[in-house]
């Protein structure tokens, strides 16, 4: 049995810890190996071959457990919560926490639960085949970088100069800060583009790749908001303003070749926000979770 760990599947209507008595796991087979196809090319007479390309394959996962009931009603609700979770067409999100540490994946019901006798009436197995379209865990924990820092100059006692006023905070003049991805697996992230006053085109800009991602014909007024999420399968940019939100990704400079929605790469990330116009009325934050290629 599992007994180290704990396993939580949801889906859009039902949540349930598969690992908490009556539920038991005995195994969760598929969690940490990656299937990788290697795409390679032969000339004549070649010893060997040469490596094109590397394709990280789906993850296909098997979970196999018991049910423990008393009686058989109490058998058949359980499975029928189990049968609710691991739906078909539904996306399944799985936790899992071990180690101190807790990742997520999203997946999907490939085969659904097969239930078996154990010669023992009060218990159950079952079993059921998930596959990950993307193989990686993500953490839970949601990583915050802000490239315009706040200087806090409130502090106690507090003495306030007649006619003077007081300072209570000031924004850094650095418009560059470092973003570091401990994964070792390139990430997507969401950038947040806030304006406190008028702002034209804002921008940010890797410094070490010479790309970056720009908007064009867009123009912030203060409390406004633009979130650009660059994941490779969810890609959108997004305008929040007096609680509407806009789809803005036609708002993208396509024209430039260095442009691109931007990543996080493994170690060491370097970004510098800009605009057109109204560059000091802009804040620029970067939101991410660290992906693992198992648990």
């Amino acid at each position: 049995m599992v007994t180290d760990r704990k396993i939580i599947v949801a889906n859009d209507n039902v949540s349930m810890e598969v690992t908490n008595p009556p539920y038991y796991v005995k195994s969760f087979s598929g969690i940490d190996m990656l299937d990788v196809t290697l795409v390679t090319t032969q000339a004549y007479g070649q010893e060997g071959a040469d490596v094109v390309n590397t394709i990280v394959n789906p993850r296909n996962m098997e979970l196999a457990g018991q049910i423990y009931a008393e009686t058989n009603q109490g058998m058949q609700m359980m499975r029928d919560k189990i049968k609710a979770v691991f739906m078909p067409h539904k996306e399944l999100t799985v936790t899992h926490y071990y180690g101190g540490k807790t990742r997520q994946i999203k997946c999907y019901t490939e085969k659904t639960p097969k239930f078996t006798d154990t010669g023992v009436t009060t218990v159950k197995n079952y079993s059921v085949i998930l596959i990950a379209p993307d193989p990686y865990w993500k953490n839970v924990e949601i990583t915050r970088v802000s490239i315009a820092n706040w200087i806090a100059k409130f502090h106690f006692p507090l003495i306030i100069p007649k006619e003077e006023g007081i300072i209570f905070g000031l924004k850094s003049a650095s418009l560059i800060a470092d973003v570091y991805n401990p994964s070792n697996i390139e990430v997507g992230m969401e950038i947040r583009f806030e304006a406190t006053g008028a702002v034209k085109n804002p921008q940010l800009f890797n410094i070490n790749t010479r790309e970056y991602i720009r908007l064009i014909n867009t123009s912030m007024d203060a409390g406004e908001v633009i979130i650009i999420n660059t994941d490779k399968r969810e890609k959108t940019v997004v305008q929040r303003k007096n609680g509407v939100e806009k789809n803005y990704i036609g708002k993208i400079d396509l024209a430039g070749g260095g442009n691109t929605f931007l990543t996080l790469r493994p170690g060491d990330n370097l970004f510098r926000y800009a605009a057109d116009e109204g560059e000091s009325n802009l804040q620029t934050y970067i939101y991410f979770r660290g992906v693992e290629s198992g648990v």
